[in-house]
C-alpha cells in the first residue's frame, strides 16, 4: 500500500498558514515591504503593477498549487489503480470543479460586509460591535459548511446529507436576501477558491490525458505557455471576460498558472514511485553526510531567491543561483540519485525563469509573469524537497504534526479566520482585547498576534482531523 506522503501536507499546511498570517497581520503601518505582497507596499497598499520583485507573501498561493498539482498523481493513480475508469474519473473531478465553483460563491456572500448593513449593534464592557447579526449569519453560514464537506463514507447518507445541507444554504442565501436586502450574484465569488477551481480542472484533465507521456506533458506545458504569451500581447486573456454565461466559472487567465501545476503534477509522479518502495527514507538517501548538505541547500536557494529577487539584486542572482543549483546537481548526482530528477526539474524552471526575467520588465505576482511562475514552481520543488528531509527526520515532532493535520485539511484551513475566528471574537467580544494587543507603534506586537491566531486555529484543525473530521470536497 502507498504510504502518505507527510511533506506534502506539511509544505501545504506551511502555504496556508502563510496565506491566513498575510491577510491577518497589521495593514498601513510602519511594517517593513516585504511583511507584504511585492505589488501593494505599505503603507498605502495601494496596487503597483510596475514594481518589479517578490516576498514571501507572493510565495504562499503558488506553493499551494504546487502541492494541489503534485496531489492530483497521488490520488487519481490510486483510484486508476484500484480500477475505476477515466470517464468515471473525468466525471468526479466534473463534480469537484462544480462543489469549489459554488463554495467560493457561498462563502462570498457570507461574509459581514457582503450581507449588508446590520440592526443590531451592542456593547459590552467598552467593547462595541456594530452589526451583530451579521456577525451571527456568517458564523451560522460556516458551520453548515461541516456537513457539507463532512467525509461521509455511505453514498445514500452522503447524498441525503449533502442535499438537506445546500438546501439550508439556499435558504440561509434568500433569508439574507429577504432580510438585508442582499442581491445574490453568481459573479461574487471568492477569488482565490475560484482560482483553485480552475486550476484543479483543466491540471486534473491534463494529467489524465498525458500520464502516460512525459511527451504529451511537455506538449501540454508548451499550448498553456503559449495561451499565456499570447494573453500578455494581445488580451486574449480576457476573452471569457465579455462571455456572460461562462465569465463567472471560468476566466482564462487563471489558467495561467497551469505553468507552474503541470511540472508539480511530474514532481507528484515521483512521488509516487518512491511512496511505494519498501525503503524509508534514509534508506534511500544513504547515510552520508551529504544529504544533509544537499537538503539544506535546498532551503537556502529558496530563501536566497525571495532575498535577492526583492531587493533586486539582479547580478548576484545570476551567479549565485546556478552555483547553488550546479553544487545541488552534482550532490545528487554522485550521492542522492533518487532526487537528481527533482533538483534537475527544478533548475530548469528557475534557470529559465531567471532568462525571462528581464524580457517581462522583472518578476511579478501581479500582473503575473512566466517567471514568476516558472520561479516560484522551482522554488516550491525546493521546499518540497527540504520538508521531505525534515519531517523524516521529526517525524513525531508536535510543530509537524500541527501542520501536517492542517494541510491534510486544507479547505477547513483556509476558512478558518474569515468565516470563524473573527466572527467568533465579535459575537464573543473578545475583539476588543484583540484589537488592544496591536498597539499604536509598534507593528511587530500586531505580527505575533496574528501569528498566535493563527497558531491556535492550526491547533484546532489539527485536533479536528485527530477526530477524523474531515472537509473533502
Amino acid at each position: 500500500m502507498m504510504k502518505r506522503a507527510v511533506s506534502l501536507d506539511v509544505l501545504r499546511g506551511l502555504s496556508i498558514f502563510g496565506m491566513i498570517l498575510s491577510g491577518t497581520i497589521p495593514f498601513g503601518s510602519s511594517l517593513p515591504a516585504w511583511m507584504y505582497h511585492a505589488q501593494t507596499p505599505p503603507p498605502s497598499h495601494a496596487f503597483n503593477p510596475g514594481i518589479p520583485g517578490i516576498t514571501w507573501v507572493d510565495l504562499v498561493l503558488p506553493v499551494f498549487i504546487f502541492c494541489m498539482g503534485a496531489a492530483i498523481p497521488l490520488a487519481l493513480g490510486k483510484k486508476l489503480e484500484k480500477g475505476q475508469r477515466v470517464p468515471e474519473l473525468v466525471k468526479q473531478i466534473a463534480a469537484r470543479f462544480a462543489t469549489l465553483v459554488l463554495f467560493a460563491i457561498y462563502i462570498a456572500h457570507i461574509m459581514p460586509h457582503a450581507i449588508g448593513k446590520g440592526f443590531c449593534n451592542l456593547n459590552l464592557l467598552g467593547t462595541t460591535v456594530e452589526g451583530y447579526d451579521l456577525q451571527l449569519f456568517t458564523f451560522l453560514g460556516f458551520l453548515l459548511m461541516f456537513p457539507m464537506f463532512a467525509n461521509i463514507r455511505d453514498s445514500k447518507k452522503k447524498i441525503i446529507y449533502r442535499t438537506i445541507v445546500w438546501g439550508g444554504a439556499a435558504v440561509l442565501l434568500l433569508a439574507l436576501r429577504f432580510i438585508y436586502g442582499q442581491e445574490f450574484s453568481l459573479y461574487r465569488s471568492n477569488i482565490i477558491i475560484l482560482l483553485l477551481a480552475n486550476v484543479y480542472l483543466w491540471g486534473a484533465l491534463g494529467w489524465l490525458l498525458t500520464r502516460k507521456s512525459m511527451t504529451a506533458k511537455l506538449a501540454l506545458f508548451i499550448f498553456w505557455a503559449a495561451i499565456q504569451l499570447l494573453s500578455k500581447y494581445t488580451g486574449f486573456g480576457n476573452t471569457g471576460d465579455v462571455l456572460p454565461l461562462v465569465s463567472w466559472l471560468f476566466k482564462l487567465r487563471m489558467t495561467f498558472y497551469l505553468i507552474l501545476l503541470i511540472p508539480s503534477t511530474i514532481i507528484g509522479e515521483w512521488i509516487a514511485e518512491r511512496l511505494k518502495s519498501p525503503k524509508n527514507f534514509t534508506e534511500q538517501v544513504g547515510v552520508h553526510l551529504w544529504k544533509h548538505v544537499f537538503f539544506t541547500l535546498a532551503f537556502i536557494l529558496t530563501v536566497w531567491l525571495v532575498l535577492a529577487l526583492f531587493s533586486r539584486w539582479m547580478i548576484a542572482v545570476y551567479i549565485v543561483t546556478p552555483v547553488l543549483l550546479g553544487c545541488m546537481y552534482w550532490i545528487a548526482s554522485k550521492h542522492i540519485p533518487t532526487y537528481k530528477k527533482e533538483i534537475s526539474l527544478a533548475a530548469y524552471l528557475i534557470l529559465i525563469g531567471l532568462l525571462l526575467e528581464p524580457v517581462e520588465g522583472g518578476i511579478r505576482k501581479d500582473y503575473v509573469t512566466a517567471s514568476y511562475l516558472l520561479i516560484t514552481g522551482g522554488m516550491a520543488t525546493c521546499l518540497l524537497l527540504f520538508f521531505e528531509y525534515l519531517s523524516a527526520y521529526f517525524a513525531h515532532s508536535k510543530l509537524v504534526k500541527i501542520v501536517e493535520g492542517a494541510g491534510s485539511n486544507p479547505l477547513m484551513a483556509y476558512v478558518m479566520s474569515t468565516w470563524f475566528a473573527f466572527p467568533l471574537l465579535h459575537i464573543s467580544f473578545f475583539i476588543g482585547l484583540y484589537n488592544l494587543l496591536n498597539p499604536a507603534g509598534y507593528p511587530w506586537i500586531g505580527v505575533l498576534r496574528a501569528a498566535c491566531m493563527v497558531m491556535v486555529l492550526m491547533l484546532f484543525v489539527n485536533w479536528l482531523v485527530k477526530k477524523k473530521i474531515v472537509w473533502r470536497v
